[in-house]
Parts: C-alpha cells; sequence; structure tokens
C-alpha cells in the first residue's frame, strides 16, 4: 500500500474519531426541541414487512427487506432460499439445501458473470463472499444467525461501494431486557434434517446472544447431499447511554456435492463434462463495532477478519469415482478478506442529513489446483500435478458523502433532494468516482422518488490470474494491472408509492441500467491486447409492480411482478437479447393467515418465464455469446404451503412456541435451474419450535 494511502486513511479515521468526540462534547439543551424536529424528516416506510414491499429512503432510492420471520414461515433451509419472494431476485441451485461454486444468486439480470463480483454480499456490514472468483459462497453463512437481510437492487454509493446491488446481512442479539433460549428442529424428505439452539441474556449494560445450527440432506439424487455447522456468538457491552461495543464472531463449516447430469453432455476428449463435484466451505467471521447515538448524530467505526478455505473436489468422472491414477482435480481457494468501515450520520440543522463514511476493504488471495495422485497426468492441469496462483494483495479505499434536505413535513406535503458521491482508490487497478442524485416528492403516505446513481464494479485479481500463476511466462504482470479499468453501469429509476394504512400498500417501480467498459479476465490464450471493452454496451430496462393486501383481520396478501428486457452487443457489434439467468418475467405471490387464533397458514409461489442458462464469460474476448434455444429453460411455477399451530405454556415459561408441516412443490412440478440437474418434486417436512423466556 502506497504510503500517501496510508497517510490519507490515518488522517480520515483520525478526523473521523475527532469529530465524533467532540460533538459529543457539545450542550445538550433543547434536547427535547430538537427531538421533536428531527422526528419530522423522516420519509414515511410502508408498514407492511413483507419481502415484496419496498421500502424508500429519503435518497430516492429503495431497498426490500426480509425478516426472521418471514424466513421461519418460508421454511428456508439455505441462505438462498431465503430469498425467493423478493422480486427482481431469483436462485439457481442443484441442491434441496446448499449451493455450487460459480454464480448462483441474481439480481435483475445480474450475477451469471464468471469471473465477477457483479455484486457484494454483507454480513453485519462488512464482506462475507468469494472474493477470488465472485462467489456467493451462501454454504457459509447460517440462516439460523440472520435476524433480517435487506436487499439492495441497485447502485446505491452512500449505502455501497463496488457492485451493482448489495445484500446486507443483519445479524441477531437482543435487544430488549430479559433472556432466552430457543429449539428449533425439523425432519423431512430424503433425510433432510434442520436443527438449532440458541440462548440469548441482557442484563443492565451487558448482553450476548449464542446459537448453534446443523443442516443436513442425503439429497434428492446421487452425490446431492449437503452438511453445514455453525457456531456463532454476538455480544454488546453499553459503555454510556450513547455509546456501546459489539462483538461478533461465527464460524461456519459446510460440505456440498454437485451431482452429474443425468444427460450425457457434449464429450471433451473422450471424457463427460461436468463431472461430479464436491464444495467445501469453511469460514471464520467476525467483526468489532463501537457505536454510538446521540440526538443529532450517530454512527460506527468497525472493524472485520473474514478467512474462508473453499475447496472444489472433482470426485466422479462417467459416474466413476476417481483414482489415485485418473488424474481428477483438487482445487483450494484461499480467501482472506479484512478491514475498517465507518460511519457517521449527521442532523445538524432542521430537515438535513448528512452521510459521511469510508470503507477500507483489503484482501489476501491463494488458489492451488493439484491432481488427486500427485503425478502429472497428460491433458490435465496442463500436464503438471500442481498449479499456484499467488495473487498480490488488494486494498480498495472508497470514502463517500450524501447529504439530503427535507422541505415541508414528513407526514403532509414534503420534497426532498439529495446528493452523493463516492470515490474509490485501488492499489492496483484504477481509480474511479461514482456519484448519485434522487428527489422525492410525497404528500403524507403516496410517495414519487426519481434517483440517477453510477455503480462501479471492481475485478477482483483472478482477472489476471494467468499473470500471476507460478509458471507464468509474464515477467512483469504488473505492469498490466493498471490497463484495467473497473467497469461502470448509470442507473435511471422512477418509483411510486402509496399506502392505506393497516389496509394496503401498491408500488411501481421503473429502471434503466446502461453499462459499459466491461473487463476481460486473463484466464488462457495470448495476453489481451485491450482489457476493456472499447465498442460494447449492454442495457437491462425493467418494471416491477408490488402489492399488499390486509382488508380482513388476521390475513394479508401480497404479490409482485417483475419485467426484464436485456440487449448486450460486443465488440463485433452484434446484439444479443438473451442473456443468462435474466427471465422476461418473475411473479411471485403469498398469503399470511392466522385463523382459529393459533393456527398460522402461509402459502406462496414463484413463477419464472423466459429464463436462459449459461454464463456470461469474461475470458477470451468482449463479445457475448446468444444462449439459444438449447439453452432455454422451461418455464417454472412452484406454489409452497406451510401451517403452524402456536401455543404457549406458563408453566414451563414457554412463549410463541409452535408445531408446523410444510410442504414444497406442493403440485410435483418438474423444473431445473441447469440442464440435466432436476431438482426435487414435492417435498414434505414437519418440525417443532419451543422458545422459554
Amino acid at each position: 500500500m502506497k504510503a500517501a494511502s496510508k497517510f490519507v486513511i490515518g488522517l480520515l479515521l483520525f478526523a473521523f474519531v475527532t469529530v465524533t468526540w467532540a460533538l459529543a462534547e457539545e450542550p445538550q439543551k433543547g434536547k427535547k426541541e430538537e427531538k421533536a424536529i428531527l422526528e419530522e424528516i423522516t420519509v414515511t416506510e410502508a408498514p407492511y414487512t413483507n419481502p415484496v414491499t419496498p421500502v424508500d429512503t429519503r435518497y430516492g432510492t429503495r431497498y426490500n427487506l426480509v425478516t426472521e420471520e418471514q424466513i421461519k414461515e418460508q421454511n428456508a433451509l439455505d441462505f438462498q432460499s431465503t430469498l425467493r419472494d423478493v422480486p427482481g431476485v431469483m436462485f439457481q441451485s442443484k441442491n434441496i439445501v446448499g449451493s455450487q461454486t460459480s454464480h448462483s444468486l441474481y439480481i435483475r439480470g445480474r450475477g451469471s458473470s464468471h469471473p465477477s463480483a457483479d455484486f457484494s454480499i454483507l454480513f453485519d456490514g462488512a464482506p462475507r463472499f468469494g472474493a477470488l472468483f465472485g462467489q456467493v459462497l451462501g454454504d457459509g453463512i447460517p440462516v439460523s444467525a440472520i435476524e433480517r437481510i435487506e436487499i439492495y437492487k441497485s447502485p446505491q454509493p452512500s449505502q455501497f461501494g463496488s457492485g451493482y446491488a448489495s445484500i446486507n446481512i443483519l445479524p441477531k442479539y437482543l435487544r430488549k431486557e430479559g433472556q432466552e433460549a430457543v429449539f428449533n428442529a425439523s425432519a423431512g424428505s430424503y433425510s433432510t434434517v434442520d436443527e438449532d439452539f440458541s440462548v440469548g441474556v441482557k442484563r443492565g449494560p451487558f448482553d450476548i446472544y449464542m446459537s448453534q445450527s446443523w443442516v443436513r440432506t442425503d439429497g434428492h439424487r446421487n452425490h446431492s447431499g449437503a452438511d453445514q455447522e455453525s457456531y456463532y456468538a454476538n455480544a454488546g457491552y453499553q459503555i454510556s447511554k450513547e455509546w456501546n461495543i459489539r462483538f461478533l464472531v461465527n464460524y461456519v463449516d459446510s460440505k456440498t456435492e454437485a451431482p452429474m447430469p443425468d444427460a450425457i453432455p457434449n464429450a471433451k476428449n473422450g471424457v463427460s463434462w461436468p463431472g461430479a463435484e464436491r464444495y467445501d466451505t469453511e469460514t471464520f467471521f467476525t467483526t468489532l463495532t463501537l457505536n454510538h447515538e446521540y440526538d443529532r448524530f450517530s454512527g460506527y467505526l468497525k472493524s472485520y477478519y473474514n478467512n474462508t478455505y473453499f475447496d472444489l473436489l472433482q470426485e466422479l468422472r462417467n459416474g466413476v469415482r476417481y483414482g489415485d491414477n485418473t488424474g481428477g482435480l483438487k482445487s483450494k481457494q484461499e480467501l482472506g478478506l479484512y478491514g475498517v468501515r465507518g460511519r457517521e450520520k449527521l442532523h445538524l440543522w432542521p430537515g438535513g442529513e448528512i452521510l459521511v463514511g469510508a470503507d477500507l476493504d483489503m484482501t489476501k488471495l491463494k488458489n492451488t489446483q493439484k491432481t488427486y495422485s500427485g503425478l502429472a497426468t497428460p491433458g490435465i492441469n496442463g500436464g503438471l500435478a500442481k498449479r499456484v496462483w499467488d495473487f498480490p494483495d488488494t486494498t480498495l479505499f472508497s470514502p463517500y458523502l450524501a447529504v439530503s434536505q427535507l422541505v415541508g413535513r414528513s407526514d403532509n406535503f414534503h420534497i426532498i433532494p439529495s446528493a452523493g458521491f463516492r470515490h474509490f482508490v485501488h492499489d492496483e487497478f484504477k481509480d474511479k468516482s461514482s456519484s448519485q442524485a434522487g428527489l422525492v416528492i410525497g404528500y403524507r403516505h403516496t410517495d414519487l422518488s426519481l434517483n440517477y446513481s453510477r455503480g462501479v464494479n471492481y475485478p477482483s485479481p483472478v482477472a489476471l490470474m494467468n499473470m500471476v500463476l507460478e509458471s507464468s511466462p509474464v515477467t512483469k504482470p504488473e505492469q498490466y494491472w493498471k490497463k484495467l479499468k473497473p467497469e461502470v453501469v448509470d442507473h435511471y429509476e422512477i418509483g411510486l408509492t402509496h399506502i392505506w394504512p393497516k389496509a394496503a400498500s401498491l408500488g411501481a417501480t421503473a429502471f434503466v441500467d446502461k453499462g459499459k467498459d466491461r473487463y476481460q479476465a486473463y484466464m488462457f490464450g495470448p495476453i489481451p491486447i485491450q482489457f476493456n471493452d472499447p465498442i460494447g454496451k449492454y442495457e437491462i430496462r425493467g418494471f416491477e409492480l408490488t402489492g399488499t393486501l390486509s382488508l380482513i383481520k388476521n390475513l394479508e396478501l401480497f404479490a409482485a411482478t417483475t419485467w426484464l428486457d436485456a440487449e448486450a452487443t460486443g465488440s463485433n457489434r452484434i446484439k444479443r437479447d438473451h442473456l443468462p439467468y435474466t427471465p422476461s418475467f418473475q411473479f411471485q405471490a403469498g398469503a399470511n393467515w392466522t385463523f382459529l387464533e393459533n393456527f398460522r397458514l402461509f402459502m406462496d409461489m414463484q413463477h419464472l418465464r423466459g429464463l436462459y442458462q449459461g454464463t456470461v464469460s469474461r475470458a477470451g474476448g468482449f463479445n457475448i455469446g446468444d444462449p439459444g434455444p438449447i439453452n432455454k429453460l422451461d418455464d417454472i411455477t412452484l406454489f409452497n404451503a406451510r401451517l403452524s399451530y402456536r401455543f404457549n405454556y406458563k408453566a414451563l415459561r414457554l412463549n410463541d412456541s409452535e408445531v408446523f408441516v410444510a410442504v414444497n412443490n406442493i403440485f410435483d412440478q418438474e423444473y431445473e435451474y441447469a440442464k440435466g440437474y432436476p431438482m426435487p418434486g414435492t417435498t414434505f417436512y414437519a418440525g417443532i419450535s419451543l422458545r422459554f423466556n
């Protein structure tokens, strides 16, 4: 890291702490009057908290929210499935539980590039994903530790840095005085078992929440099992009325098996590819956060460390297990992510808000590939028994600033203009800047929001992996790093939301993404003459319509539709209007009904149409291939239901406990997210949840 960058970072961190403490010492007179004024600057948010309803912000942007209760009602067994009812979001899998390497989660058509990290996954506001190839690595995120999930489906420089979208997982801890112990267990089809046990205590200034979880399945096909165990702790201490500190730690060890396709694909050198693989993910994640909250300002300073080992093991070829001399490969990625993040929210005058902060993110990455036998095998691994990629350590520093001003009253007529800016300083790739501008115009329960933002998508060092290969002929790879600049996308969005309190809500969002500077990954072949596409461009146009209805007591209905129209042009000037995992139409709907006092029925459905499989490769040129009819997937329509009986039993101090049964894919539809990998038919689960407090 350059000395100048170190100085700038140190100066900003020093300024952050100094300003915070200085403001903390200001006179506190007039608190009641100031608080009354500040309460007026919050934009009215939808009272419904189901996944389809967007939450409007004062910056003209939106995000979706998934809560712990919704995750339970969906009977979600892994991270990806917690997002199944979020408009514009879809995932692919080959398993009942667990995911796979490469891409597996998609947000408004983003996420199918390889290698790439089109969007970032954050846990407690810190990066937690496969930073080498851009994998989601959802196998390393335990559902039992999730309290809420925020889904940002467009660039928002004031909320996150590199990437076109972001998902932030907010972890569990006790917020109210008391104690509780929770035991959840379920079992179902294909020997699937899900269990977790949590204990939390909050007494005076101290609180701690600890949990253990285990989920496993034999899988619905041969070699499709999965297993995940997790240990989690989140402790806090209230230093004073305004200041508190939190420490979080999570260890996860998981294994996911990927089956062979049920149809033989095209042969390559006489061998059917892909073979059956296994993905082992072991991750240790921790954060230390210093928080503060005053009447006029609040914020945090957070440090984090994420150490992950991701192993990809080729276990079967043509249905036959690899022997010592068959040349199968084992690949291990060693991922180290660490850094510091700080943010301050200031309310220094009536109706005004300033967001100021900075993210300092560093990586230490390595990839090792070996043959099973330890011997060089012709045609495998280029005739080498072992290959090592020792990537350079990277540092990305991105300070940001955003300002907004409320004119009027949030409960009456109001206008909120806003603007924001983020600058990226990368020690390997070119520096870049992004900006945003927003306008909210509203009257009581109706808000019209307009937003422009620029997204910046930085490549990981794997984009130039053949230059850091130990056997690479490139003598001075550092001369090529600065030639590669990040991609950018210009995002335009307009949204309208109206709420009928305690009765219904309706929202509509139209957006356009215009991207350029698509970068090329040097993974094979000759060294590229250009690393960014000077001609090609792409555009994604979309429209989302969402609604909720609660005209009858204890019954809520929700629905959402998303239309996507994508077009990409490569350097060959050929246009493609089909991109992988960008459905032309997506529909989600559901109902939540409480009846006979203690019974609750939750039902939801997902429909995907115009869906193509495939990967948008960044290696070997800028031209985007046409998936073609052979890669078109059948339409997918799934119905799911969960029926629970909720009860209390004072003698054992049981509250909000339940027994339940759940059915997924009720109508036994045949479907697949990738050709040759059928997903399970109707599956059944039953379980119990006991909450002691």
